[in-house]
């Protein structure tokens, strides 16, 4: 199993200790790649993959002929978001994945990583008395 150390992210208060992990997004259709590992929030609570609208922008994604999906926050906000498939590279792995794209996300954390398109490829222990995550890939 490898392990990754929480990230400390600054809040108005404080400082607060997230479990992230440092990923990169490529699109097939541009080859656009982030040339900089993203921390990401990894998020049992979301079903599936978001990422900011801004990042998908960058990476050439064409949102005006996509049909937005909605989705419920956990404080109930309704939220919407643009589907695409793109590359996640993460734990020195690759792969497909779906994502939805909104323009909601808090700048802090511009990507989740959900149950659909990680959880389902990777063994995920959160150890949160040593503020680390095991995460191992499925066979």
């Amino acid at each position: 199993m490898a392990k990754y150390p929480y990230l400390i992210l600054p809040s108005p208060k404080d400082y607060v200790v997230k479990p992230m992990v440092k990923v990169r997004l490529r699109y097939k259709k541009t080859h656009k790649i982030i040339p900089i590992p993203v921390p990401a929030l990894i998020d049992s609570g979301a079903d599936v993959c978001f990422c900011s609208k801004d990042i998908g922008i960058w990476l050439g994604i064409n949102f005006s002929r996509k049909e937005p999906k909605e989705f419920k926050a956990a404080d109930n906000q309704i939220f919407s978001a643009y589907e695409e498939k793109v590359t996640l590279y993460v734990c020195d792995k690759q792969y497909d994945c779906y994502f939805y794209f909104s323009d909601t996300l808090p700048k802090s954390l511009p990507i989740i990583l959900g149950l659909q398109g990680f959880f389902d490829h990777f063994h995920v222990c959160f150890d949160q008395k040593n503020k680390e995550i095991d995460i191992n890939r499925f066979v």
